[in-house]
């Protein structure tokens, strides 16, 4: 694997010369033979369009790997510096950025505090509550590292957070015969299938408890468990795979991406481009069909979303509940933007580019470079993706203009 990272990072940085611009990245998890390859094929696509773009604009940009930034690869001083996927513990995430920042930088982009709250659900959730837009009931309990250490089955689970989980269900009025969904504070258990971890009775709940906890503790963080009221989604069902029994069912869910305050676009947030051509065709044509709830959803939320108290780079999802209106579902940090939809991706990482560059001292970049900039990224158009619902609607409220 240090073979593979090394030739990557030759590829990418030029450590003689101090860049302008400087991303930092995590290419040990990056690389990982055990990372989800989906993951791994999207980080190397988002360093193809980081090299591209650069060359495309001129720009003096370069790749850290977050695992070894000494003086070996050069410093940092006076670049504008983005910690690009940091799927990293918050801790590590925190000791990362003090490390890039002793080095007298120009910036240091996102502050972990940005980070943290959108990542935590426990923080995010309050200010979406304030701000009445809706999202799922949820009940939270913390759990330190030593409880989580000691949750080993579920026999664990019933002595030693059972009670308190009833508690906090019943503190946020959610039933729990109804059925709950349980994750982390910082981050849902990733599966194909999450509905796994639901449960409507003692004996689910605590297998579905011990089962998150294991997998989160050996991940990023537990912090604590996030216990969401069931709440029923719509789904976009495409046709079966030749000599396939059974329709798939996609999420209808979209993701919001803000980029210093504005919102920059809406774009699909879930299975895309690992479709088949014929399921991802009829997904784009039930997206198309559907443009006019995402643009409705959108002038629902996006002022109340832009006004609340909360960082300037982030994203939202939102999803739709069955006969009903849309809900935000959780926050994330801007890293996660677009990457299900590489049209998507390439806008993402088109803007962010700008920005950096414009703190950097480069000329501001116009809304058509950035369209154009994404366009030469994918080979097409971003504005003609079926994944990008886009351009947004017009919206009256300061900052909701598309870049």
């Amino acid at each position: 694997m240090r073979h593979t990272i090394d030739h990557f990072l030759r590829r990418m940085c030029e450590p003689e010369a101090v860049p302008r611009i400087t991303l930092i990245s995590d290419l040990d998890r990056a690389f990982d033979i055990h990372a989800d390859p989906r993951n791994v094929a999207m980080i190397k696509r988002r360093h193809t369009f980081w090299t591209k773009l650069a060359r495309l604009r001129s720009w003096d940009l370069s790749v850290r790997h977050a695992g070894a930034l000494d003086a070996s690869l050069g410093d940092v001083r006076g670049s504008v510096c983005w910690i690009d996927l940091p799927m990293l513990p918050r801790e590590s995430y925190r000791a990362l950025f003090d490390r890039v920042s002793a080095q007298k930088p120009a910036c240091v982009l996102d502050a972990p505090d940005d980070v943290e709250r959108v990542l935590g659900l426990d923080r995010s959730y309050p200010v979406l509550t304030r701000a009445g837009i809706p999202t799922p009931r949820t009940a939270f309990l913390r759990v330190d590292d030593a409880c989580a250490a000691a949750i080993d089955s579920p026999a664990a689970v019933r002595s030693k957070l059972t009670e308190a989980i009833y508690n906090a269900l019943s503190d946020a009025e959610i039933d729990p015969h109804e059925g709950i969904f349980v994750r982390g504070f910082y981050s849902s258990t990733k599966s194909t299938n999450p509905e796994h971890y639901f449960g409507n009775n003692q004996a689910d709940i605590e297998a579905t408890v011990f089962e998150v906890i294991r997998r989160l503790r050996v991940a990023l963080d537990v912090g604590g468990l996030a216990l969401r009221e069931h709440i029923d989604l719509e789904r976009i069902e495409l046709p079966a795979l030749a000599g396939a029994r059974d329709a798939i069912r996609v999420p209808f869910e979209v993701r919001l991406t803000v980029l210093g305050g504005r919102l920059l676009m809406a774009s699909y947030h879930g299975p895309f481009e690992v479709l088949a051509d014929e399921p991802r065709h009829a997904l784009e044509s039930a997206l198309a069909a559907r443009r006019w709830v995402v643009d409705d959803a959108v002038r629902a939320l996006a002022p109340a979303l832009l006004a609340a108290d909360l960082p300037p780079n982030y994203v939202a999802d939102l999803a739709f509940l069955r006969g009903g209106g849309p809900v935000v579902l959780e926050l994330n940090p801007l890293y996660a933007a677009g990457y299900n939809v590489p049209a998507a991706h390439a806008l993402l990482v088109a803007a962010l580019g700008a920005d950096l560059a414009r703190r950097a001292g480069y000329a501001e970049s116009t809304q058509a470079e950035i369209l154009e900039s994404a366009a030469e990224l994918i080979g097409g158009r971003v504005e003609q993706s079926p994944g990008v619902m886009w351009p947004l609607p017009n919206l009256a409220q300061r900052g909701a203009s598309p870049p």
